[in-house]
């Protein structure tokens, strides 16, 4: 049985959905905000004008499965940005920490390179 960790970030803001839904479908320019990831293969599971939905799967170290999904919705006037996501493998056990440390400040730096 391998080790399974879990993450959720999630943060509140103001801006528009359209733009933090083009950001997460480039896959590609994940290097700018994001603190690990720099190029995923993304795939929109929703896209509407609400709610804004893509996932990903990818090995970031070896013996590593990371699974995420990023998820965008509207919410009483604002923005709700959601970030989940599991790794699972030995390594984990040792990189989970640091993982977590790296990605506190995620969403601010995907809203200020707005």
């Amino acid at each position: 049985m391998r080790p399974v960790w879990s993450l959720e970030l999630v943060r509140d803001t103001n801006a528009p959905l359209e733009a933090v839904a083009a950001v997460l479908s480039d896959g590609a320019g994940f290097r700018r905000w994001h603190p690990r990831l720099k190029a995923v293969p993304v795939r929109v599971e929703w896209d509407d004008p609400q709610r804004f939905e893509a996932g990903y799967r990818l090995r970031p170290c070896p013996g590593v499965l990371e699974e995420g999904c990023f998820e965008v919705r509207t919410e009483g006037g604002r923005l709700l940005l959601i970030h989940r996501v599991r790794f699972k493998g030995w390594p984990v056990i040792l990189l989970m920490g640091w993982w977590r440390l790296r990605s506190h400040r995620m969403w601010e730096r995907l809203v200020e390179s707005l």
